[in-house]
């Protein structure tokens, strides 16, 4: 990321809450869509948040493939996945939703986990596969989506999702399959934003508090914490949320 853009976020972290709604007032307004339409060009759909909802799965799966042609990489950072580590503890069975090109789950591999990485996404997927492949790290590969896992229940000790809730249709659905499959721990990394009409992004669910996550999944067991990710240097810069569930 450049140097410019980490700098322009640090300084709009000193601006008084007012102003800083007052200058995405305006953005949204009038300048955010057109920015968006010529930054991105035909495969980026400026108009997701408005019609996510009535689209099919094969629908969104086209629409994840054509995003995936066109980024290099799934927002997970060094730093997200030591947090993730230390936060999964014991080593054991990872279903990785939303695993993208597979940085994550890589990673977990590497460090002695079983691994079944799952996305909607065609192009991902095999992206994914070709890079465990050549970095020698054995991973189950399989499409779907988080509101229909298509494991049964209790499949996996632990369900990572890194950067992916904020992606789902239904997040009712979604929370109640992650916790179907686990049977020791769910892990979650999650912007903590607000939700902006147009945005760089493909996100649909919108935490702005961790009472938000932590109502969501309503797990007895957990611990919530806000976390800096100022100094990413892909796409993701600001703060977030790393939740972990305990299951019950």
């Amino acid at each position: 990321m450049p140097r410019l853009r980490k700098t322009y976020l640090w300084l709009k972290t000193l601006l008084p809450e007012s102003l800083r709604e007052s200058l995405s007032f305006v953005n949204q307004r009038w300048f955010a869509r057109k920015t968006l339409q010529r930054k991105y060009g035909s495969w980026f759909d400026v108009d997701w948040r408005k019609k996510f909802r009535s689209l099919s799965d094969e629908e969104w799966k086209k629409a994840y493939d054509e995003a995936w042609k066109n980024r290099n990489n799934d927002c997970v950072e060094e730093t997200d996945a030591e947090m993730i580590l230390k936060a999964l503890g014991s080593r054991g069975s990872v279903l990785e939703v939303g695993a993208g090109i597979g940085t994550l789950a890589i990673r977990l591999g590497k460090e002695g986990f079983a691994v079944t990485g799952l996305d909607v996404s065609e192009e991902a997927l095999g992206r994914a596969a070709e890079r465990s492949f050549q970095e020698g790290v054995t991973i189950e590969w399989r499409q779907g989506f988080a509101e229909k896992i298509p494991f049964p229940d209790k499949a996996f000790d632990y369900v990572t999702c890194c950067h992916t809730l904020e992606h789902v249709r239904d997040l009712a659905q979604a929370t109640s399959e992650l916790k179907r499959v686990a049977r020791k721990k769910i892990v979650i990394l999650t912007p903590k934003q607000k939700y902006r009409l147009y945005a760089e992004n493909y996100h649909t669910q919108f935490f702005e508090r961790a009472e938000q996550l932590i109502d969501a999944f309503g797990l007895k067991q957990y611990e919530c914490s806000e976390i800096d990710c100022l100094d990413h240097e892909h796409e993701f810069q600001g703060k977030a949320f790393l939740y972990v569930g305990r299951i019950d």
